[in-house]
């Protein structure tokens, strides 16, 4: 291979890096970008989901049976999946994991907690359309395949981090009643 043949294949090989380089440039700024965007959305789509369920709600604090409130809000969470399914960068899938976290607490409050509705007659009054109440209250419930952080976390570590028992002897006695944390049985 002559002088000139050797130049001319890294004049290539280096064309091709400064061209990697500017094609990653573009990209990676955009993807954040995308997610940023479409991670907006989804939040806001949690948020009108809820909103849309609450629309003139009871003065107890249930959503009304309207068929329409159900329907919206049931469309707004399968928007919201949509999106989140399209998230591509892991600190958007895990900040949009937080936002899902807050507003399933907030719809289990309202469908699950204390005045649960029970009745059929509820859902009759609307009438619901069955597959909304099926969305909204998947979404409402703890997913079987989450992990709860509480069943994953090092109390040995959170006891080192911090002092949480000093001057706290409400809550020393409260945990000497179990005896995996230094309590008896």
């Amino acid at each position: 291979m002559e002088i000139t043949d050797k130049i001319a294949v890294i004049s290539a090989a280096i064309a091709f890096g400064s061209a990697m380089v500017s094609i990653l440039a573009i990209y990676v700024p955009w993807r954040n970008t995308h997610d940023a965007e479409i991670f907006k959305e989804s939040v806001l789509a949690l948020e009108r989901a809820f909103r849309s369920l609450m629309l003139n709600a009871g003065e107890d604090g249930q959503p009304a049976p309207d068929r329409l409130n159900w329907l919206t809000s049931a469309r707004h969470i399968e928007s919201y999946k949509s999106l989140r399914r399209s998230l591509k960068t892991t600190l958007y899938k895990r900040l949009s994991e937080e936002h899902e976290e807050h507003w399933r607490h907030e719809f289990y409050l309202k469908l699950f907690n204390r005045d649960r509705i029970t009745q059929p007659s509820y859902f009759e009054a609307g009438p619901i359309e069955p597959r909304s109440a099926i969305v909204i209250y998947g979404f409402a419930a703890w997913p079987h395949t989450r992990k709860d952080p509480i069943d994953i976390l090092d109390l040995e570590q959170l006891f080192q981090e911090s002092d949480i028992l000093k001057g706290n002897y409400g809550l020393q006695q409260y945990l000497a009643k179990f005896p995996q944390f230094g309590g008896e049985a």
